[in-house]
């Protein structure tokens, strides 16, 4: 008794099959290492840090924030050797508009409101100190702003924001 198996095949078919299947697991490699790189939340690469020429200001941020999820942003500013002690961070408007302030730690002496942006008054006893920002990102997108301290160099804040 002779039973032959008749299977039809189609390879055409069958090599799209494979060729999907690799551009999936390509895809799938990619945003694990994505993920790992920080590209989604935090992580130690996805933080930068940006500091004027003189010093005087510091700034650590993450690159990549979720919308409506609690960032943090770490200035470490100086104050000026022949000042009293007083130090003026400036925020423009532009980053203000895209993000809401949920902490600020110290707590400044006084925020003055400008035209293009917002400055907080901090007293210092004369050395370095940090001042921490915890936002939350209203839209989605890259966000674009400047920080500065006193009337220096302003350093430029770029972030995107998931969804």
């Amino acid at each position: 008794m002779d039973t032959k198996l008749h299977m039809e095949q189609d390879l055409p078919f069958q090599y799209r099959q494979w060729r999907l299947e690799r551009i999936g697991q390509v895809l799938v490699a990619c945003c694990l290492i994505a993920a790992l790189l920080g590209l989604f939340g935090h992580h130690p690469l996805a933080s930068i840090t940006h500091q004027t020429a003189d010093g005087r200001l510091s700034i650590n941020y993450d690159r990549f924030a979720r919308i409506e999820s609690t960032s943090d942003v770490r200035l470490k500013l100086e104050p000026r050797k022949d000042g009293n002690g007083v130090v003026r961070v400036w925020l423009d408007q532009e980053y203000l508009d895209s993000f809401q302030l949920t902490s600020l730690s110290p707590t400044p002496l006084r925020v003055e409101t400008h035209k293009r942006g917002r400055t907080f008054v901090f007293q210092s006893d004369g050395s370095r100190f940090t001042v921490r920002l915890s936002i939350q990102f209203q839209a989605v997108g890259t966000v674009h702003g400047s920080v500065r301290v006193d009337d220096g160099d302003a350093l430029a804040v770029t972030q995107f924001v998931w969804p």
